[in-house]
């Protein structure tokens, strides 16, 4: 019952994950595209602006004039970014409450039934998770072959 319920919740998991990145891969590459065209935008206005008061000014003054009007507009935006950064309001630091038909939260209540009646201490866990997520981080053929056994055990589950 445990391998396939951890089987399905590593499916789950990874199906998620792979949705939210390649919305966000997307996501990102729209703001790029969005943020370069804003920039070239920009720099033909400006060019205009630059062009039309340089028929009634000197080049110089032409050039001071568009050089403080984007100075201006670059510290109206660093006065609004401040004030937002300021106005964020705290988050809550309690956790939020996990439905009953969790699968993580059903895995969690097993792995702490299984816990509560062993003998062995919290202590000997977080140090098992530490060296496991150092050896995990330092070997990408351990992960890869642990992916692929869980992979597989999904796979037979599944049949």
């Amino acid at each position: 019952m445990l391998p396939k319920l951890l089987a399905e919740i590593v499916a789950a998991e990874q199906a998620k994950l792979w949705r939210s990145s390649v919305k966000l891969a997307i996501m990102m590459s729209l703001l790029g595209l969005a943020v370069m065209a804003v920039v070239v935008g920009m720099v033909f206005v400006l060019y205009g602006l630059y062009l039309s008061l340089a028929e009634t000014f000197p080049p110089w003054q032409a050039g001071v004039i568009v050089g403080g009007v984007v100075v201006f507009f670059a510290a109206i935006l660093l006065l609004v970014i401040a004030q937002q950064s300021r106005a964020l309001p705290i988050k809550n630091s309690n956790p939020p409450e996990q439905a009953v038909d969790d699968p993580s939260a059903q895995l969690g209540s097993v792995i702490g039934d299984i816990v509560a009646k062993s003998n062995v201490k919290s202590s000997d866990f977080v140090l098992t998770a530490l060296i496991a997520g150092i050896v995990l981080g330092a070997s990408p053929s351990l992960r890869q072959r642990i992916l692929t056994t869980l992979s597989d055990m999904t796979k037979s589950n599944d049949k």
